[in-house]
């Protein structure tokens, strides 16, 4: 017959066929915007992406099978919990409407031309492409296993087909003793958990049968350990030593002799060095690859045949019209479909910007997940990234609060009362709780740093889970936190309470001098070395004492200040005063930010003798000088004796890098008043990381606290945020061993004051305040939630707020 003649009907969709001849000549020609080779998950996730954003027709995918199979549940359809018919759809309830479906496999991809030819001879001229092929199963590469899988009474195995899953199945439930064999090739494979979960899921089976005690479980895999992330590895060794489950590491299948029930196994180290194992039942794993048209295409791919993109942005590393996500590409992930999600999304976003002429921006983390199941009704869930880090995803929590600091705990303290058990989490990496206004008591010989300190489950209140980890990612728009240790925390609503860092970096030789026990500068701005400026303070025998504040205002702007009128009082009574120069030194342009305490503190250094110079800004640190640059950028060096450093300080990079929840210094960008982000109304902030103007102090945190969760309950209850925070801040300086001054303000600087008497005098009753009260007040009162700040003292005794 005239081949030319020669026509055939092909089922395409219900309702729909479409002719074809074998010669190309009479097969179609086709155009589109986006070309889809694959309808498996990752094809079918991009296809339907992008069907909704481009006009009918504009997406073609290329996909030979009717039938789509989830999988992932093929490890059940082989340990009998659910029918292989469970695991298929037809592809035409799973490809979107808007997209043609071409019924082929791909032949030919030419990415210079931008063409892709199919088995059937049909043409594609395509702008954009994505490749989803996945892996095919290489059975062909162990001799004597395709024989095995198609014989039903072989007792040899694989749950990596759909035709093949329910023989495993079918094997489990047979057994009645014996050895029972299972591998890892030594090639990459989709889902490379699941050879273990079958084995344990057999494990169990076998028990609920009453043969495992006839019975040798074996486990040979091709890797030197039995999963490659470690924490998982750890935990599921335990599983295999509980379960006297055997495991041979670097032992790959070679060969199968199914008439004598012998599997040939060789070392991966030495492939000389054979290994027989007979076996009663045999479950293969078999060696995958990329499909061929693949591995031809030479322009595309690896030695080892896979599409190599880049690991990030999953763009070809040399046609940027080119993307691809799934088993098929060299990313350095696990072959997972739980990866398939977090990859859509990056290919979704880089390839539309690759449409508008724009960078691939969005980068993919490498996530993957695999849940390990290890007997009916058990399971390891294992997520992870690139190098095995381990990202696993928390349960859900009403009320997240990162940071437990002052902020956090008091707003975890009060919706601890109000909220049930478990529905609130508080993210803080530290295992102790500082009260950083301590910090100067502990370095003028005060106070004790034990003092200072309570564990964090003192602090917090019992019903309040305290995850002990940081933040490292936010996901705002997906109402998600992923924490440095890998953890991923989904959450309702969230308070961001997480400070601000010293960077100690910014300021050359400063880190190092303040590591250093025998150099001469000291900080109170961290629990690390608060007590060795009190070392300093004592060793002080005379000559230049420098204390320094940077021009960014940070935490606790008087604290600066405090320490250096301790110190002069300090000298004093150790009679070297007269030995001693004091140099304040600030990049701002006021020694306070209150005019009406700037000029009472003015006053204070003038009468103490001590220099204040403005607009001199630290840079470098060395061993005997501190160099200054002034607003004109002019360097000055001042020799010192005793060198006090205010760092600049910054919120955390956690916080400053996510763009959505930032101001363009770094910090949460809320609402002045409520506290509640500009953006995302379930979120608020409190502290010092907060774009407020308030001065960043501890007693802030009380007036906030009780703003958050007035505002916090108003939206949880579907009602707006009414109310306001007035910007109140306090800081008690300390002007000696006997005196001080409490300075009070709100928004735009404005004393707002509790007493009915000038607090910008010295007085004996501030330094009982700061040194006797306030440390009662943080510990029972403010991190406890049962502190709103002075107002209700205020309206009592100085109700015209003189």
């Amino acid at each position: 017959m005239n081949n030319l003649c020669k026509i055939t009907t092909l089922s395409v969709l219900s309702g729909f066929s479409r002719t074809f001849s074998v010669s190309a000549a009479h097969n179609a020609n086709y155009s589109c915007k986006l070309l889809v080779v694959g309808g498996g998950t990752g094809g079918c996730s991009i296809a339907a992406k992008f069907a909704r954003r481009l006009k009918k027709d504009s997406v073609i995918v290329v996909e030979p099978s009717s039938a789509h199979y989830y999988q992932p549940l093929f490890t059940l359809v082989g340990a009998g919990v659910t029918p292989v018919a469970a695991t298929r759809r037809h592809a035409n309830s799973v490809l979107p409407a808007a997209a043609k479906w071409v019924q082929d496999s791909a032949a030919v991809i030419d990415p210079k031309k931008n063409v892709v030819k199919t088995v059937e001879g049909h043409v594609i001229n395509y702008e954009y492409i994505v490749i989803a092929v996945g892996l095919k199963n290489d059975y062909w590469q162990v001799p004597g296993l395709t024989e095995a899988l198609q014989d039903k009474n072989s007792n040899v195995s694989t749950i990596y087909a759909p035709e093949y899953c329910e023989k495993t199945w079918a094997d489990i439930r047979s057994f009645k003793g014996g050895d029972a064999v299972f591998t890892y090739p030594n090639t990459p494979i989709k889902c490379p958990g699941a050879p273990q979960k079958i084995a344990y899921m057999a494990d169990a089976y076998f028990n609920k049968s009453k043969v495992r005690s006839r019975s040798n479980i074996v486990y040979n895999t091709c890797l030197p350990v039995i999963f490659g992330v470690k924490k998982y590895a750890d935990a599921l060794l335990k599983v295999v030593e509980r379960k006297g489950i055997q495991v041979n590491y670097r032992t790959v299948l070679r060969s199968i002799e199914p008439l004598s029930r012998e599997a040939v196994f060789y070392n991966a180290d030495d492939p000389t060095k054979e290994m027989t194992f007979k076996y009663d039942m045999l479950h293969v794993t078999p060696p995958m690859s990329t499909p061929d048209f693949l591995q031809k295409s030479a322009e595309l791919v690896d030695a080892g045949g896979y599409l190599t993109v880049d690991k990030y942005t999953l763009q070809h590393t040399k046609y940027p019209n080119v993307y691809g996500l799934g088993d098929c590409t060299n990313t350095p992930n696990s072959k997972t479909a739980a990866a398939i999600a977090k990859q859509a999304y990056v290919v979704e976003h880089n390839l539309l910007a690759t449409m508008s002429n724009g960078e691939a921006k969005h980068r993919y983390d490498g996530y993957g997940a695999c849940p390990l199941v290890t007997e009916y009704g058990r399971c390891v869930l294992a997520e992870f990234l690139y190098d095995g880090v381990p990202h696993e995803t928390m349960p859900k929590c009403k009320l997240l609060v990162v940071g437990g600091g002052a902020g956090g705990c008091s707003v975890a303290a009060r919706r601890a009362r109000v909220l049930s058990a478990d529905e609130i989490i508080v993210l803080e990496p530290s295992q102790v709780h500082y009260c950083q206004p301590m910090f100067t008591l502990v370095a003028a010989g005060i106070k004790q740093i034990s003092q200072s300190t309570k564990p964090i489950e003192e602090v917090l209140p019992k019903n309040v889970f305290c995850l002990r980890d940081e933040a490292e990612d936010f996901d705002p728009c997906n109402n998600v936190v992923y924490t440095k240790c890998g953890y991923k925390v989904q959450y309702d609503y969230m308070v961001v309470g997480v400070g601000l860092k010293n960077d100690f970096n910014k300021i050359s030789g400063l880190k190092e001098a303040l590591d250093n026990p025998k150099s001469r500068v000291s900080t109170i701005y961290s629990s690390e070395y608060c007590e060795k400026t009190w070392c300093c303070l004592q060793k002080f025998r005379g000559g230049q004492a420098v204390f320094t504040f940077p021009k960014q205002v940070g935490k606790c702007s008087g604290a600066a200040q405090k320490i250096m009128y301790l110190a002069d009082d300090y000298w004093r009574k150790q009679k070297i005063r007269d030995l001693t120069n004091i140099t304040y030194n600030t990049g701002g342009g006021h020694i306070f930010g209150v005019a009406k305490y700037a000029t009472a503190l003015g006053k204070v250094a003038s009468n103490r003798d001590i220099a204040v110079n403005f607009y001199v800004e630290l840079t470098d640190v060395t061993e005997n000088c501190a160099v200054f640059r002034t607003e004109e950028g002019q360097t000055i060096r001042f020799p010192y004796n005793f060198l006090h450093v205010t760092p600049p300080m910054s919120p955390p990079e956690c916080l400053a890098k996510c763009d959505e929840l930032v101001t363009e210094a770094g910090y949460l960008d809320v609402d002045k008043h409520t506290l509640q982000h500009k953006r995302f109304p379930n979120i608020f902030g409190i502290g010092d990381c907060i774009s407020t103007p308030n001065s960043k102090t501890a007693a802030a945190v009380a007036p906030q606290s009780y703003v958050v969760e007035c505002n916090l309950a108003s939206v949880m209850e579907g009602r707006e945020a009414t109310e306001k925070y007035d910007g109140y801040g306090a800081c008690p300086i300390l002007t000696s061993y006997k005196t001080g001054i409490l300075a009070e303000s709100i928004y735009d600087k404005k004393p707002w004051e509790t007493f009915p008497f000038d607090q910008s005098k010295e007085r004996r009753l501030f330094y009982k305040l700061k040194t006797q009260y306030f440390p009662y007040l943080y510990w029972n009162k403010l991190v406890t939630g049962k502190w709103n700040g002075p107002a209700g003292v205020r309206r009592v005794i100085n109700p015209w707020n003189k």
